[in-house]
Protein backbone atom coordinates (compact mmCIF):
# COMPACT_ATOMS: atom_id res chain seq x y z
CA UNK A 1 0.00 0.00 0.00
CA UNK A 2 1.20 3.85 -0.93
CA UNK A 3 0.10 6.47 0.63
CA UNK A 4 0.68 9.84 -1.10
CA UNK A 5 -0.36 13.60 0.61
CA UNK A 6 -1.66 16.08 -1.90
CA UNK A 7 -3.10 18.35 0.41
CA UNK A 8 -2.67 18.65 4.27
CA UNK A 9 -3.92 22.20 5.32
CA UNK A 10 -7.19 22.61 7.68
CA UNK A 11 -9.99 25.32 6.55
CA UNK A 12 -8.84 27.14 3.20
CA UNK A 13 -6.12 27.06 0.86
CA UNK A 14 -3.00 29.44 1.94
CA UNK A 15 -0.57 29.61 -1.24
CA UNK A 16 2.30 31.31 1.02
CA UNK A 17 6.02 31.21 0.60
CA UNK A 18 6.03 30.77 4.46
CA UNK A 19 4.11 27.42 4.03
CA UNK A 20 6.15 26.19 1.13
CA UNK A 21 7.41 23.19 2.90
CA UNK A 22 4.29 21.50 4.62
CA UNK A 23 2.38 22.96 1.75
CA UNK A 24 -0.94 25.12 1.82
CA UNK A 25 -3.39 23.11 -0.17
CA UNK A 26 -6.34 21.59 2.17
CA UNK A 27 -6.87 17.54 2.65
CA UNK A 28 -6.13 15.16 0.05
CA UNK A 29 -4.75 11.85 -0.14
CA UNK A 30 -4.29 8.82 -2.26
CA UNK A 31 -4.05 5.66 -1.59
CA UNK A 32 -2.83 3.23 -4.22
CA UNK A 33 -2.54 -0.86 -3.10
CA UNK A 34 -0.62 -3.19 -5.19
CA UNK A 35 -3.38 -4.52 -7.54
CA UNK A 36 -3.51 -0.78 -8.66
CA UNK A 37 -6.52 0.00 -6.83
CA UNK A 38 -6.77 4.08 -6.70
CA UNK A 39 -8.47 5.30 -3.53
CA UNK A 40 -8.77 8.78 -2.69
CA UNK A 41 -9.70 10.10 1.02
CA UNK A 42 -11.23 13.86 1.01
CA UNK A 43 -11.16 16.47 -2.06
CA UNK A 44 -9.72 19.34 -0.93
CA UNK A 45 -7.69 21.54 -3.30
CA UNK A 46 -5.05 19.09 -2.98
CA UNK A 47 -7.47 17.39 -5.56
CA UNK A 48 -6.74 19.55 -8.49
CA UNK A 49 -2.19 18.65 -8.59
CA UNK A 50 -3.66 14.75 -8.15
CA UNK A 51 -5.97 14.40 -11.05
CA UNK A 52 -3.09 16.47 -13.16
CA UNK A 53 -0.79 13.35 -11.89
CA UNK A 54 -3.08 11.23 -12.90
CA UNK A 55 -3.64 12.35 -16.50
CA UNK A 56 0.34 12.30 -16.97
CA UNK A 57 0.55 8.48 -15.62
CA UNK A 58 -2.52 7.06 -17.56
CA UNK A 59 -2.09 9.17 -20.37
CA UNK A 60 -4.88 7.58 -22.60
CA UNK A 61 -6.34 4.65 -20.85
CA UNK A 62 -9.14 5.01 -18.70
CA UNK A 63 -8.94 6.02 -15.10
CA UNK A 64 -11.21 4.69 -11.96
CA UNK A 65 -10.94 5.45 -8.80
CA UNK A 66 -12.85 5.41 -5.31
CA UNK A 67 -13.51 8.42 -2.82
CA UNK A 68 -14.13 8.25 0.46
CA UNK A 69 -15.60 12.05 2.08
CA UNK A 70 -15.45 12.18 5.83
CA UNK A 71 -17.47 15.09 5.90
CA UNK A 72 -19.00 17.95 3.11
CA UNK A 73 -17.38 21.33 4.93
CA UNK A 74 -15.73 23.05 2.13
CA UNK A 75 -12.19 22.95 2.74
CA UNK A 76 -12.45 18.69 2.00
CA UNK A 77 -14.64 18.67 -1.21
CA UNK A 78 -13.61 22.37 -2.94
CA UNK A 79 -11.14 20.47 -5.29
CA UNK A 80 -13.65 18.87 -7.03
CA UNK A 81 -14.56 20.94 -9.53
CA UNK A 82 -10.85 21.17 -10.80
CA UNK A 83 -10.18 17.62 -10.99
CA UNK A 84 -9.30 17.27 -14.79
CA UNK A 85 -10.00 13.23 -14.93
CA UNK A 86 -13.73 14.04 -14.23
CA UNK A 87 -13.88 16.55 -17.68
CA UNK A 88 -12.60 12.97 -19.42
CA UNK A 89 -14.70 10.47 -20.95
CA UNK A 90 -14.20 6.95 -20.27
CA UNK A 91 -13.26 7.43 -16.90
CA UNK A 92 -15.08 7.05 -13.97
CA UNK A 93 -15.31 7.68 -9.98
CA UNK A 94 -17.16 5.93 -7.65
CA UNK A 95 -18.16 8.75 -4.52
CA UNK A 96 -18.58 7.46 -0.93
CA UNK A 97 -19.66 8.48 2.14
CA UNK A 98 -21.31 7.24 5.48
CA UNK A 99 -25.34 8.00 5.17
CA UNK A 100 -25.99 11.63 6.90
CA UNK A 101 -29.68 12.44 8.15
CA UNK A 102 -31.06 15.47 5.73
CA UNK A 103 -27.89 15.30 3.78
CA UNK A 104 -27.24 12.85 0.83
CA UNK A 105 -23.43 12.68 -0.51
CA UNK A 106 -25.00 13.53 -4.60
CA UNK A 107 -26.30 16.51 -3.60
CA UNK A 108 -23.34 17.66 -1.44
CA UNK A 109 -21.12 17.29 -3.73
CA UNK A 110 -22.98 18.38 -6.86
CA UNK A 111 -24.17 21.89 -4.90
CA UNK A 112 -20.68 23.50 -4.84
CA UNK A 113 -21.13 23.67 -8.72
CA UNK A 114 -24.82 24.84 -8.93
CA UNK A 115 -25.36 28.64 -10.28
CA UNK A 116 -24.03 31.24 -9.06
CA UNK A 117 -21.09 29.43 -7.44
CA UNK A 118 -19.29 28.06 -10.44
CA UNK A 119 -19.70 28.86 -14.38
CA UNK A 120 -20.72 25.10 -15.59
CA UNK A 121 -22.39 22.28 -13.20
CA UNK A 122 -21.34 18.78 -13.70
CA UNK A 123 -23.29 17.64 -16.70
CA UNK A 124 -20.30 18.76 -18.13
CA UNK A 125 -18.39 16.22 -16.97
CA UNK A 126 -17.69 13.43 -19.71
CA UNK A 127 -16.24 10.62 -16.84
CA UNK A 128 -19.04 8.48 -15.00
CA UNK A 129 -19.78 9.23 -12.10
CA UNK A 130 -21.64 6.81 -9.27
CA UNK A 131 -22.75 8.14 -5.84
CA UNK A 132 -22.95 5.91 -2.63
CA UNK A 133 -24.27 6.68 0.73
CA UNK A 134 -23.18 4.10 3.23
CA UNK A 135 -25.09 2.52 6.09
CA UNK A 136 -23.06 -0.37 7.12
CA UNK A 137 -19.73 -0.55 9.48
CA UNK A 138 -17.84 -1.99 6.57
CA UNK A 139 -16.89 -2.40 2.94
CA UNK A 140 -14.50 -4.69 0.82
CA UNK A 141 -13.71 -2.66 -2.33
CA UNK A 142 -11.36 -4.56 -4.79
CA UNK A 143 -8.84 -5.95 -2.11
CA UNK A 144 -9.14 -3.12 0.62
CA UNK A 145 -11.45 -3.65 3.54
CA UNK A 146 -12.79 -0.30 4.53
CA UNK A 147 -14.35 0.20 7.97
CA UNK A 148 -15.02 3.83 9.74
CA UNK A 149 -16.19 5.37 13.29
CA UNK A 150 -17.96 8.34 13.62
CA UNK A 151 -15.83 11.93 15.41
CA UNK A 152 -16.80 14.61 17.14
CA UNK A 153 -16.75 17.47 14.86
CA UNK A 154 -19.65 19.85 13.74
CA UNK A 155 -22.40 18.84 10.98
CA UNK A 156 -20.77 15.22 11.51
CA UNK A 157 -17.69 13.42 10.12
CA UNK A 158 -16.04 9.97 10.03
CA UNK A 159 -12.95 8.20 10.34
CA UNK A 160 -11.74 5.16 7.73
CA UNK A 161 -9.41 2.49 8.38
CA UNK A 162 -8.09 0.96 5.24
CA UNK A 163 -6.61 -2.95 5.38
CA UNK A 164 -4.70 -3.42 2.82
CA UNK A 165 -1.44 -5.77 1.70
CA UNK A 166 -0.73 -7.02 4.91
CA UNK A 167 -1.14 -3.24 6.29
CA UNK A 168 -3.31 -0.87 8.35
CA UNK A 169 -3.71 2.77 7.17
CA UNK A 170 -6.01 5.09 9.33
CA UNK A 171 -7.28 8.34 8.15
CA UNK A 172 -8.50 10.59 11.48
CA UNK A 173 -9.06 14.07 10.24
CA UNK A 174 -11.54 17.37 11.79
CA UNK A 175 -12.60 15.59 15.49
CA UNK A 176 -12.38 17.37 19.02
CA UNK A 177 -11.32 14.86 22.50
CA UNK A 178 -13.62 15.37 24.71
CA UNK A 179 -16.68 12.79 23.81
CA UNK A 180 -16.20 9.68 25.46
CA UNK A 181 -18.48 7.83 22.75
CA UNK A 182 -16.23 9.24 19.45
CA UNK A 183 -13.07 9.06 21.72
CA UNK A 184 -13.95 5.49 22.05
CA UNK A 185 -14.55 5.04 18.31
CA UNK A 186 -12.00 6.41 17.54
CA UNK A 187 -9.29 4.03 19.65
CA UNK A 188 -10.80 1.30 18.41
CA UNK A 189 -11.05 2.07 14.86
CA UNK A 190 -6.95 2.93 15.27
CA UNK A 191 -5.72 -0.19 17.27
CA UNK A 192 -2.80 -1.30 15.66
CA UNK A 193 -2.36 0.81 12.84
CA UNK A 194 0.32 0.57 10.94
CA UNK A 195 0.00 4.77 10.35
CA UNK A 196 -2.10 7.18 12.03
CA UNK A 197 -2.98 10.58 10.26
CA UNK A 198 -4.35 12.50 12.69
CA UNK A 199 -6.17 16.46 12.87
CA UNK A 200 -3.49 18.24 14.95
CA UNK A 201 -5.02 21.83 13.83
CA UNK A 202 -4.88 23.65 17.22
CA UNK A 203 -2.11 23.59 20.49
CA UNK A 204 -3.59 21.94 23.40
CA UNK A 205 -3.58 25.59 24.76
CA UNK A 206 -5.99 26.74 22.21
CA UNK A 207 -8.28 23.41 22.90
CA UNK A 208 -8.51 24.42 26.33
CA UNK A 209 -9.37 28.04 25.43
CA UNK A 210 -11.32 29.96 22.45
CA UNK A 211 -11.09 26.96 20.35
CA UNK A 212 -13.03 24.67 22.33
CA UNK A 213 -15.88 23.50 20.16
CA UNK A 214 -14.59 24.04 17.01
CA UNK A 215 -13.91 20.48 15.80
CA UNK A 216 -10.15 19.65 15.69
CA UNK A 217 -7.47 18.62 18.06
CA UNK A 218 -3.66 18.48 18.86
CA UNK A 219 -0.58 17.33 18.32
CA UNK A 220 -1.04 15.84 22.18
CA UNK A 221 -4.59 14.10 21.64
CA UNK A 222 -2.54 12.26 18.24
CA UNK A 223 0.24 11.22 20.74
CA UNK A 224 -1.81 9.66 23.50
CA UNK A 225 -3.91 8.03 20.76
CA UNK A 226 -0.66 6.62 18.97
CA UNK A 227 0.57 5.07 22.31
CA UNK A 228 -2.75 3.52 23.98
CA UNK A 229 -3.60 1.55 20.48
CA UNK A 230 0.19 0.49 19.21
CA UNK A 231 0.17 2.71 16.25
CA UNK A 232 3.58 2.52 14.92
CA UNK A 233 3.67 5.67 13.09
CA UNK A 234 2.09 8.91 13.95
CA UNK A 235 1.10 11.85 11.11
CA UNK A 236 0.25 15.60 12.04
CA UNK A 237 -2.54 16.59 9.79
CA UNK A 238 -4.78 19.80 8.73
CA UNK A 239 -2.07 22.45 9.55
CA UNK A 240 -3.69 25.70 10.70
CA UNK A 241 -3.90 28.02 7.60
CA UNK A 242 -2.16 30.60 10.55
CA UNK A 243 0.54 27.99 11.48
CA UNK A 244 3.57 28.68 9.40
CA UNK A 245 6.32 26.06 8.77
CA UNK A 246 8.47 26.64 11.59
CA UNK A 247 5.97 26.71 13.80
CA UNK A 248 4.05 22.93 13.15
CA UNK A 249 8.08 22.26 13.20
CA UNK A 250 7.51 23.48 16.67
CA UNK A 251 4.25 21.14 16.90
CA UNK A 252 6.09 18.20 15.03
CA UNK A 253 8.87 18.38 17.95
CA UNK A 254 6.45 18.41 20.85
CA UNK A 255 5.09 15.74 19.31
CA UNK A 256 8.04 13.57 19.30
CA UNK A 257 9.07 14.08 22.89
CA UNK A 258 5.73 12.34 23.55
CA UNK A 259 5.71 9.62 20.17
CA UNK A 260 9.16 9.93 18.89
CA UNK A 261 7.61 7.85 15.59
CA UNK A 262 5.91 11.11 14.85
CA UNK A 263 6.07 13.48 11.95
CA UNK A 264 4.39 16.26 10.51
CA UNK A 265 2.09 15.95 6.99
CA UNK A 266 3.37 17.34 4.05
CA UNK A 267 2.74 17.70 0.74
CA UNK A 268 5.04 14.90 -1.30
CA UNK A 269 5.06 12.79 1.07
CA UNK A 270 5.26 9.39 0.75
CA UNK A 271 4.65 6.43 2.84
CA UNK A 272 5.01 2.84 1.67
CA UNK A 273 3.28 0.37 3.86
CA UNK A 274 3.94 -2.09 5.48
CA UNK A 275 7.87 -2.01 4.86
CA UNK A 276 7.05 1.86 6.42
CA UNK A 277 9.12 3.31 4.00
CA UNK A 278 9.21 7.30 3.85
CA UNK A 279 10.07 9.38 0.63
CA UNK A 280 9.71 13.54 0.60
CA UNK A 281 8.79 13.44 -3.04
CA UNK A 282 8.77 16.70 -5.01
CA UNK A 283 5.61 16.85 -7.68
CA UNK A 284 3.32 18.90 -5.48
CA UNK A 285 2.24 21.98 -7.82
CA UNK A 286 4.42 24.63 -7.63
CA UNK A 287 7.31 22.59 -6.60
CA UNK A 288 7.48 19.40 -9.08
CA UNK A 289 9.03 21.86 -11.80
CA UNK A 290 12.34 22.61 -9.20
CA UNK A 291 15.66 20.40 -10.51
CA UNK A 292 16.68 21.56 -6.98
CA UNK A 293 15.73 18.54 -4.22
CA UNK A 294 15.06 19.54 -1.11
CA UNK A 295 16.13 17.07 1.82
CA UNK A 296 14.46 17.26 5.53
CA UNK A 297 16.74 16.41 7.90
CA UNK A 298 18.09 17.28 11.52
CA UNK A 299 21.53 17.52 11.92
CA UNK A 300 24.35 19.66 13.78
CA UNK A 301 25.52 22.60 12.26
CA UNK A 302 28.71 25.11 13.13
CA UNK A 303 28.90 28.38 11.89
CA UNK A 304 31.17 31.43 11.38
CA UNK A 305 29.87 34.69 11.14
CA UNK A 306 30.61 38.84 11.83
CA UNK A 307 29.85 39.74 15.91
CA UNK A 308 28.57 42.92 16.91
CA UNK A 309 32.49 44.63 17.12
CA UNK A 310 32.52 43.46 13.87
CA UNK A 311 35.15 40.29 14.71
CA UNK A 312 34.42 36.60 13.38
CA UNK A 313 32.93 34.43 16.15
CA UNK A 314 31.95 30.78 16.12
CA UNK A 315 28.74 29.39 16.82
CA UNK A 316 26.14 26.37 16.95
CA UNK A 317 23.01 25.18 15.42
CA UNK A 318 20.98 22.79 13.55
CA UNK A 319 20.07 22.22 10.43
CA UNK A 320 16.41 21.55 9.09
CA UNK A 321 16.56 21.67 5.20
CA UNK A 322 19.48 21.56 2.54
CA UNK A 323 19.34 21.46 -0.68
CA UNK A 324 21.88 22.86 -3.68
CA UNK A 325 21.06 26.04 -3.63
CA UNK A 326 19.75 27.27 -0.04
CA UNK A 327 19.53 25.74 3.73
CA UNK A 328 16.99 26.27 6.70
CA UNK A 329 18.86 25.95 9.88
CA UNK A 330 18.03 27.10 13.80
CA UNK A 331 20.91 29.08 15.81
CA UNK A 332 20.91 30.54 19.50
CA UNK A 333 23.30 33.19 18.14
CA UNK A 334 22.22 36.04 16.28
CA UNK A 335 22.73 36.21 12.81
CA UNK A 336 22.11 39.13 10.45
CA UNK A 337 20.56 39.69 7.15
CA UNK A 338 22.63 40.13 4.24
CA UNK A 339 25.16 39.01 6.11
CA UNK A 340 27.46 35.85 4.89
CA UNK A 341 27.84 33.51 7.25
CA UNK A 342 30.24 30.28 7.35
CA UNK A 343 28.18 27.32 7.47
CA UNK A 344 29.64 23.43 8.23
CA UNK A 345 26.96 20.74 8.31
CA UNK A 346 27.70 16.58 8.27
CA UNK A 347 25.57 14.81 6.08
CA UNK A 348 24.42 11.65 6.37
CA UNK A 349 25.03 8.37 3.77
CA UNK A 350 21.29 8.63 3.04
CA UNK A 351 21.72 12.13 1.30
CA UNK A 352 25.25 11.42 0.06
CA UNK A 353 25.20 7.89 -0.62
CA UNK A 354 29.26 7.53 -0.28
CA UNK A 355 29.02 7.52 3.03
CA UNK A 356 29.34 10.80 5.80
CA UNK A 357 30.02 14.03 4.11
CA UNK A 358 31.42 17.13 5.68
CA UNK A 359 29.79 19.52 3.72
CA UNK A 360 31.50 23.65 3.87
CA UNK A 361 29.95 26.19 2.43
CA UNK A 362 28.98 30.60 2.35
CA UNK A 363 25.35 31.11 2.75
CA UNK A 364 23.48 34.70 2.65
CA UNK A 365 20.38 34.92 5.50
CA UNK A 366 17.38 35.96 3.33
CA UNK A 367 14.56 35.11 5.86
CA UNK A 368 14.93 35.16 9.62
CA UNK A 369 11.79 34.72 12.46
CA UNK A 370 12.49 34.14 15.60
CA UNK A 371 11.07 30.96 17.12
CA UNK A 372 10.14 30.30 21.03
CA UNK A 373 10.82 26.62 20.55
CA UNK A 374 13.99 24.46 19.04
CA UNK A 375 14.99 21.11 19.64
CA UNK A 376 17.07 21.11 22.92
CA UNK A 377 17.57 24.67 22.96
CA UNK A 378 15.73 26.35 26.14
CA UNK A 379 16.30 30.39 25.06
CA UNK A 380 14.73 31.44 21.50
CA UNK A 381 16.05 31.42 18.72
CA UNK A 382 16.11 32.36 15.04
CA UNK A 383 15.48 30.17 12.25
CA UNK A 384 17.10 31.34 9.44
CA UNK A 385 16.50 30.49 5.30
CA UNK A 386 19.32 31.28 3.57
CA UNK A 387 20.67 31.14 0.04
CA UNK A 388 24.34 30.21 -0.82
CA UNK A 389 26.12 32.43 -2.41
CA UNK A 390 29.45 30.18 -2.95
CA UNK A 391 30.55 26.43 -4.17
CA UNK A 392 30.46 23.74 -1.59
CA UNK A 393 33.57 22.27 -0.16
CA UNK A 394 33.07 18.94 0.63
CA UNK A 395 35.09 15.90 2.28
CA UNK A 396 34.00 12.52 2.46
CA UNK A 397 34.45 10.00 5.21
CA UNK A 398 32.76 9.36 9.17
CA UNK A 399 34.80 12.85 10.57
CA UNK A 400 32.83 14.94 12.41
CA UNK A 401 33.14 18.61 12.51
CA UNK A 402 35.05 18.88 15.45
CA UNK A 403 37.89 16.59 13.70
CA UNK A 404 37.84 19.29 10.75
CA UNK A 405 39.22 22.98 10.66
CA UNK A 406 37.33 25.83 11.44
CA UNK A 407 35.41 27.53 9.05
CA UNK A 408 36.20 31.07 9.93
CA UNK A 409 39.75 29.90 9.05
CA UNK A 410 39.32 28.25 5.58
CA UNK A 411 37.06 29.72 2.84
CA UNK A 412 35.23 27.24 0.62
CA UNK A 413 36.56 26.26 -2.84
Amino acid sequence: MRIKFWGVRGSTPTPERRNSRYGGNTPCVEVRIDNGTLIILDCGSGLRALGKSLLREFGEHPIHGYVFMTHFHWDHIQGIPFFLPLYRTGNAFFFHSVLRKGLELQGAVEGQMVNPYFPVDMTSMGAVRHFFDLEASSINLSGASISWAPLNHPQECVAYRIEADGAVFVFATDTEPGSPFHDRSLRELAQGADVLVYDAQYTPEQLRGDRKGWGHSSWLEGTRIARECGVKQLVLFHHDPDNDDAFVDGLVEKARQEFPQARGAAEGLELVLPQGDVRQAEFAEGRDRRRDRRYRLERPLRLALRGPGGERVKAEGFARDVSRSGIYFVTPSEVWPDEPVDLEVVLPDEITHRGEVVLRFVAEPLRLERLDWALDYSEPVQGVAAQRVAPEEASAGEKSPEDESDPSEKKPA
